[in-house]
Parts: C-alpha cells; sequence; structure tokens
C-alpha cells in the first residue's frame, strides 16, 4: 500500500561551519539547493560534521541529505537543540542515533543516495548538526533538507506521470548529419489532487505559491512508504508551471495538477 505524498519546503540552513570540508566544496553549499552542481565534500573520512545555527526557533520534523556518495557502511545522526552545547553534546532533545543512509538499499545509477528521515513528533530547534561515520574515502553530499512535512488528505489520481526532460537538443540534417547539444536530463513528475479540500490549498499549498511562486526549491516524496524504489519516487526542483486550485463538483473541493522538474 502506497502512502500519501509529502511536501517540505526546506528551511534556510543558517549559519554553517563543518569538521572537514574541502576548500572547494564548504559545507555552505549544502544550503545552496538551487545548485546542485555545489556540494559539500570532506578531506577524508575522519571528523565529517556540519552544525548550523539557525536565525529563529523553527519546527523541524523532516530530514533528508541529497544526492550523498553513501556506501553500504554510511550512516548519519541528526540531532536538534536550541544551544550549540546541546547539538554538540548528548543532551540534545532530538537525538536519532546512528542511521543507515542507504535505506532501502537499492542504489540509483549514478551511485547517488537521498536519505529519508521522518522524525515522529515536531521539534523546535534552533540549532542542528549532522554527523557521518562509517565510510570509506571522502564524503560528498549536494544539499540538506529540513522542514515540516506536509501531505494532502487523499492520493493523488490514477493517471500520474514519470517523465523526464532533456534540456539538450538533437537536430539532424537533411543529409543525415546530426548536430547535438548537450543537456541535462531532468526528472519530472506530474500529479493530480483531484479532491483537495479548501483548508488544503490554502494553508498547504497558496502560501508557498503566494510566496515563492515557480521559484520555490521543494522536495517531493511521490510515496515515501519504505521501499526499494523510493528514491526513484524523491524530487526536488521547481513547480514547471504555477498549479492552480480549479473548483470541483462538490462545494469547497478542487482539482489541482502538480508537475515538478527535478534537480537531482
Amino acid at each position: 500500500m502506497a502512502s500519501l505524498p509529502i511536501l517540505v519546503v526546506p528551511i534556510d540552513l543558517g549559519t554553517i561551519i563543518s569538521g572537514n570540508a574541502r576548500s572547494n566544496r564548504g559545507v555552505g553549499n549544502l544550503n545552496r539547493l538551487k545548485y546542485p552542481g555545489m556540494t559539500w565534500k570532506s578531506d577524508g573520512n575522519s571528523n565529517v560534521w556540519a552544525r548550523g545555527s539557525l536565525a529563529e526557533v523553527t519546527a523541524i520534523d523532516f530530514c533528508a541529505i541529497i544526492a550523498a556518495t553513501a556506501q553500504a557502511g554510511t550512516t548519519y545522526r541528526l540531532r536538534l537543540g536550541t544551544t550549540q552545547a546541546e547539538v554538540d553534546g548528548e543532551s540534545a532533545p532530538y537525538d536519532s542515533g546512528a542511521l543507515t543512509l542507504v535505506d532501502p538499499a537499492r542504489p540509483r545509477d549514478d551511485g547517488l543516495y537521498h536519505s529519508h528521515l521522518e522524525l515522529a513528533e515536531v521539534e523546535n530547534a534552533s540549532w542542528w548538526r549532522i554527523d557521518i561515520a562509517g565510510h570509506t574515502g571522502d564524503f560528498e553530499a549536494a544539499g540538506l533538507v529540513l522542514g515540516q512535512r506536509q501531505s494532502t488528505a487523499r492520493y493523488y489520481d490514477q493517471d500520474f506521470e514519470y517523465g523526464h526532460e532533456d534540456l539538450g537538443s538533437l537536430d539532424i540534417a537533411r543529409n543525415g548529419v546530426v548536430a547535438e547539444t548537450p543537456g541535462a536530463v531532468l526528472r519530472t513528475l506530474l500529479f493530480r489532487l483531484a479532491w483537495l479540500s479548501e483548508a488544503e490549498y490554502f494553508t498547504m499549498f497558496e502560501p508557498v505559491l503566494r510566496r515563492y511562486g515557480k521559484r520555490a526549491v521543494i522536495y517531493w516524496c511521490l510515496d515515501p512508504e519504505s521501499g526499494p524504489y523510493r528514491q526513484h519516487k524523491t524530487y526536488l526542483g521547481y513547480f514547471e508551471r504555477s498549479p492552480f486550485a480549479r473548483g470541483n463538483q462538490r462545494p469547497r473541493e478542487f482539482t489541482m495538477e502538480v508537475l515538478i522538474r527535478s534537480l537531482f
């Protein structure tokens, strides 16, 4: 049985420092989700941690490390608190303990992984810390998503679409000569929410659209149930077009179509 889809608007990670980062792959890149080529990369596997101080106390119940070069033995640990001492020590109000980053253990063909951690309760935190252990060689990740997950009350329609968008081009001349322009191939996700309540639209979607339009990087997982293809059902990117809610047969219920272009 599939789980209801979730969305997370990533919070600003604040002021970030690390125990191990290459000069050209700084830990601040964890906060630059709009630039997938900018990564945090360690120099070796010792003292690999990142810590951030948020601008204000923030509600958090979700964490994902994005596009990590994880191995079967790589673990991560998330701590959330209200002081640096809490997240650096053993007294953090939230401490995940060591978790396997590759879970479930099915690789993508590019060898990268997105971790997936749903906290049991919302934690109000102003400090966070991630520790990486059990890794061989350099550790690298493209981003960190922290925030509060949201989910609709009903499933998407059955005619959803997994797809790809080739940003390159291919032209074939009349004499058969091929002219190719290289470009990234983005994964796309199209789904329709046919019975969206008035409360869901005005509390979940409308504030994001009003604030960001099509320019917010949003985390989506179409099916968060732990399984071999959760990696493939995870998207982090932009709305291809700004969704809008269309009136439905029942009063105060809407239909909304969502099209996502994923950077990862």
